[in-house]
């Protein structure tokens, strides 16, 4: 524990193998790593940019092969 208390085994829970508090439980769980999410609008950019591409080329190749049975 990060506080020192002396606790019952009621009242504490067990995390990773060490007894905490509900106070020192509070402060683990609260605490994230924020992360940046340029790389994930990056991703969907280029997943977007991707499927424009074969769309287009899908759709000019099924015009030319409808026109050419005609």
């Amino acid at each position: 524990m990060t506080c020192g208390k002396m606790l019952c085994q009621e009242c504490a829970t067990q995390w990773d193998g060490i007894w905490h508090c509900a106070a020192c439980l509070g402060v683990k769980r609260g605490a994230k790593v924020e992360r940046s999410p340029v790389f994930s609008w990056l991703g969907v950019l280029a997943f977007s940019a991707i499927l424009l591409y074969t769309g287009a080329r899908l759709m000019v190749w099924t015009a030319a092969v409808i026109a050419s049975f005609f």
